[in-house]
């Protein structure tokens, strides 16, 4: 399989959203290494809108190859059930560079970003906060992992 990154806009917050994402990082590090990335949030309060996305996409762009699948996280995306998104995460394994998911700020990311992606995914038609998608989004990789591995975590 092709390596495995994330990229999010901000620091994981301590509490629950840390642990969940030091849980969900050991549990995937057996089947497959990830690389967690966190790009530093522009600062949105007195800037526009648009130059602070546009700040954080430069940060996101930087840790992107152009032979990267890059599958951003969006609640407008496709919304695949786990088997789905299973397969789709195989499928992207045969790629000569890394899959990688972005998780945007609290105010998503830049039309670039957009542009870039080669897949739209959203993990609920539920909007979540972002720092709660990180969880989710590590949770449900360790699960489509565990399926292609042949793993009792995932029942039907």
């Amino acid at each position: 399989m092709s390596s495995l990154k994330a990229i999010v806009v901000g620091k994981t917050e301590k509490g629950f959203a840390g642990e969940g994402v030091a849980f969900y990082l050991k549990r995937i590090r057996p089947f497959q290494p990830l690389e967690w990335i966190e790009v530093r949030s522009a600062a949105h309060s007195g800037r526009d809108p648009g130059q602070a996305l546009g700040l954080e996409a430069e940060a996101i762009l930087k840790r992107v190859t152009p032979t990267d699948i890059l599958v951003l996280l969006d609640e407008r995306g496709k919304t695949p059930s786990t088997l789905e998104f299973a397969r789709m995460l195989e499928s992207w394994s045969t790629a000569p560079g890394a899959c990688v998911f972005v998780i945007g700020g609290a105010y998503g990311v830049a039309e670039t970003i957009k542009r870039r992606a080669t897949f739209t995914v959203a993990l609920s038609r539920l909007t979540f906060p972002h720092q709660l998608v990180r969880v989710i989004l590590l949770e449900q990789l360790y699960r489509a992992l565990t399926v292609l591995a042949g793993h009792g975590y995932h029942h039907e």
